[in-house]
């Protein structure tokens, strides 16, 4: 299924949505048998993955066929369970499909989807992830003031959603670190060096925290603070270095600005070695500053 197929059925997905109308019984049945080949289908593809896994010691060859099998048979639920009326599983699918579909830039259409899920369905929860891509969206759209209200609510509300309920209160601080991220992303746009270096070292820390530190959450903001202090001045650099909340210690010579950057690129290349061209970027910026 190329981009092209998937951009119609998420259309189709859309109309059912905008419809809303109360379910038949045809369409509950086809629901269920959708929702059962799926679960089939993806339980006999995983294990197609783990003896695959085992032969080549790497899932970099069979992950990408994998993804475009399981993202055909869920995008099918989806539609499935919007014409049944069944706001969950559909919201969970979406849940699912969320990153490969950023991806692919198919994102704007899926929130779409899940705005008028949680419309018709007001009691069914949204994943907090969710709404964290609609910041994202809204960023990358350059509607920051849109997506700072929406991190704002998240964070002031400790990562509440609506009816959403959190399993571990590790996942309320992965939000939560997340969320403070892509604000300080906010402000790194808007050219407020030092409040946006503030935000991104308190994610950093928010990710350490975690029973399991996110390795990839650090990647990505070792790489963003790097760039920050690039662009930043001296007097705020200082301000920065020598704040009670902040231990540069952790990038060696606290005293050099363009050291301090170099040093962050450097372990955001560690802590993101899994993601081929996020290493790439970081490698860049360290080499970069390294001829400085």
């Amino acid at each position: 299924m190329d981009s092209l197929e998937v951009g119609d059925l998420l259309e189709d997905c859309l109309r059912a949505a905008r419809l809303s109308t109360h379910s038949t019984e045809a369409e509950r049945l086809d629901f269920c048998l959708c929702k059962g080949q799926t679960q089939d289908g993806a339980m006999s593809r995983v294990g197609c993955l783990k003896i695959t896994k085992l032969l080549t010691n790497t899932t970099l060859i069979p992950l990408w066929p994998l993804m475009l099998v399981i993202r055909r048979l869920l995008v099918a639920v989806l539609k499935a369970s919007i014409v049944a009326q069944e706001a969950g599983t559909g919201l969970s699918v979406v849940f699912l499909v969320d990153r490969f579909l950023y991806w692919t830039d198919e994102s704007s259409r899926l929130l779409k989807i899940t705005k008028l899920l949680h419309k018709h369905h007001p009691d069914t929860p949204v994943a907090p992830q969710l709404v964290i891509r609609q910041a994202r969206v809204y960023l990358n759209s350059g509607k920051l003031q849109k997506a700072e209200y929406i991190l704002s609510s998240l964070i002031n509300n400790s990562g509440a959603t609506g009816c959403w309920v959190y399993h571990s209160e590790s996942d309320r601080a992965l939000v939560q670190a997340v969320s403070v991220q892509v604000r300080g992303m906010i402000l790194q746009t808007l050219g407020l060096w030092l409040e946006a270096a503030e935000l991104i070292w308190a994610s950093l820390v928010g990710y350490y925290a975690l029973p399991q530190p996110d390795k990839k959450g650090i990647g990505t903001s070792l790489g963003i603070l790097a760039n920050i202090l690039v662009s930043m001045n001296e007097q705020d650099f200082n301000a920065f270095r020598t704040s009670p909340d902040i231990d540069l210690s952790l990038l060696g010579d606290r005293s050099h600005r363009l050291l301090s950057a170099a040093q962050a690129a450097k372990m955001a290349v560690v802590y993101s070695q899994y993601t081929s061209l996020y290493v790439l970027t970081n490698v860049v910026s360290f080499e970069l500053l390294q001829s400085k």
